[in-house]
């Protein structure tokens, strides 16, 4: 598994910028707070269906030369870029989960905001923050966020919906994001030794008793 310095490293030596990475020069200063959440939203929306990174200290226009972020004065850590994001409306009050982590490259300390990936996209605000529309979808296409004062486009938006509703994964990933939702289970005609996804009744799940008198589970597979 690559480390997140070893992702990072690969990232800059592109010398491009793509569907889930942005460079930025130096850290958002209070002139730039609709920005920060704007790339955020577009970063929780990307559509290659993974953590995304804003990465922090890459100079694109100069040869994207590494520049050192520790005495930046507008320097933010996790907690902090949690509290910024804490009291924006976000529609149904979910947010974006993040998490701002530093790596050394070359003795300069560069930070990322690392975006995780969830399946409550789109993640969008039910009222204005700044130049930051309400009830507007963002999200990025290749290097580009989608623009402030605009909308995805409605393919890419029924995809972040999708997501959501779970209905771009696969049969087992399906399973799995079931199950944590145990509350949706309900009992079949035969009674609670059988029972079926609410809202997917090809689910089901069967307890049954082992011929042999085995006490145990009986596994779908092992890879």
């Amino acid at each position: 598994m690559v480390n997140l310095k070893e992702e990072i490293q690969d990232l800059i030596s592109l010398k491009q910028e793509g569907a889930y990475w942005d460079f930025k020069k130096e850290w958002y200063d209070e002139r730039h707070k609709q920005d920060l959440l704007h790339d955020i939203i577009c970063m929780s929306n990307n559509l290659a269906n993974r953590d995304a990174f804003i990465i922090i200290g890459v100079d694109e226009e100069n040869n994207y030369e590494i520049l050192d972020m520790k005495s930046n004065s507008n320097r933010k850590n996790t907690q902090k870029v949690v509290d910024f994001l804490k009291d924006k409306k976000f529609a149904g009050d979910v947010r974006p989960t993040v998490v701002v982590e530093t790596i050394e490259i070359q003795k300069n300390h560069i930070d990322i905001i690392v975006v995780k990936n969830s399946m409550n996209t789109p993640f969008y605000l039910k009222e204005k923050y700044l130049g930051v529309c309400a009830n507007q979808i963002y999200t990025r296409i290749q290097d580009t966020n989608t623009p402030i004062n605009t909308s995805a486009d409605i393919d890419k938006v029924e995809w972040l919906w999708k997501k959501r509703l779970g209905l771009i994964q696969s049969p087992l990933d399906r399973i799995e994001t079931f199950f944590q939702n145990p509350n949706d289970w309900e009992n079949s005609p035969h009674g609670e030794m059988q029972k079926y996804y609410k809202f997917f009744p090809e689910y089901t799940l069967q307890y049954d008793y082992a011929e042999d008198g085995r006490d145990g589970y009986e596994y779908y597979l092992f890879s």
